[in-house]
């Protein structure tokens, strides 16, 4: 798997992993950098590797660029575009999604638009501009959408499960929108998403350019999977989907996802499928990851290492799949 692209370059070159930032997600940011930075060290191949921790070594970076970058960031300016198009301006190659994929899928409402003009179901919902939230009236804003409760509310523009609430009563809503709001500081730039809370089974999928590494079911320990379930419970269980079809229809609508999206390297598709009228089970996109968790024990290197490929290979398969522009393919 992945064998056309050449574990040799950047041989004898510096190359850079770059994570921190100062989003919410900043500690998973700088679990994924340190195990990948280990993880290339560990590869060899006369490559030096240096962390950048941005912003405090933006200097560093500016005066010494690598060769290449490995890009460990989750949350804004660093997976929203912002750090892709700074790093275009140097010609630095990195890896992952250009700056429109990644600011595309960032953003739950619009990539939710995207999903539904390739004819991708997704959870009925929309967005709210935070500076909007503190004088909504949310049973008048949730009749306007046909929304009834229960309902998930989320950033439109976080990940790692951040600030997402299961929503049972109005109040819930309203706290959860002003919390999310409140994080902001207020910016109109940033929407509060309000979706349908459709009770069904997980599942993720990833994709690396072309290849489908596979897919898992996701088991939360508890009714709704939140960051504690994500990253704090020991409880939570993956386990790999082997239904012949419903793997072919995961993969058919995560490849369909992420190239709406027009992404490139690795990205990861989530979805949530309930079942219908005759028994099927009927899928929902909810987002697309483009740069997912990257520790040994995270989801896609999960899928990688039942395809055959460890942690350490894969890690030094995304560099050197680094590349500059902004368009996939």
């Amino acid at each position: 798997m992945l064998e056309h692209i050449d574990l040799n370059r950047f041989e004898g070159e510096t190359v850079g992993v770059l994570y921190g930032g100062e989003s919410e997600e900043r500690s998973v940011s700088l679990e994924t950098g340190q195990a990948l930075a280990e993880a290339l060290r560990a590869r060899g191949r006369g490559r030096t590797v240096r962390e950048y921790d941005l912003p405090d070594d933006l200097e560093m970076l500016l005066e010494d660029p690598p060769a290449a970058a490995l890009l460990a960031f989750h949350g804004g300016r660093g997976e929203d575009g912002t750090l892709q198009g700074f790093l275009e301006t140097l010609g630095i190659p990195y890896t992952g999604s250009g700056v429109l994929a990644s600011a595309l899928a960032i953003d739950k409402v619009r990539s939710k638009a995207i999903f539904k003009d390739v004819g991708l179901m997704t959870p009925p919902g929309g967005g709210i501009e935070t500076s909007c939230v503190e004088q909504t009236n949310w049973s008048d804003w949730l009749k306007r959408r046909n929304l009834e409760l229960p309902v998930v509310v989320k950033p439109s523009d976080g990940g790692s499960s951040q600030q997402v609430a299961l929503c049972r009563e109005i109040d819930d809503v309203r706290q959860a929108a002003e919390a999310i709001a409140s994080a902001a500081g207020g910016s109109s730039r940033r929407q509060v998403m309000v979706e349908a809370y459709l009770e069904g089974t997980e599942y993720t999928v990833g994709w690396f350019d072309d290849t489908c590494l596979g897919s898992l079911e996701v088991e939360p320990a508890q009714e709704f999977y939140d960051w504690e379930a994500k990253y704090e419970s020991e409880q939570t269980a993956y386990k790999p989907v082997e239904r012949p079809g419903l793997v072919k229809r995961l993969e058919a609508a995560g490849a369909l996802a992420y190239r709406a999206l027009g992404c490139r390297g690795v990205a990861r598709v989530d979805f949530i499928a309930r079942r219908g009228g005759d028994g099927d089970e009927i899928l929902y996109v909810l987002e697309a990851n483009t740069i997912p968790g990257m520790t040994s024990t995270s989801l896609v290197p999960k899928l990688a290492s039942r395809r055959g490929v460890d942690f350490e290979r894969f890690t030094e398969t995304m560099l050197c799949a680094a590349q500059l522009g902004t368009e996939a393919g």
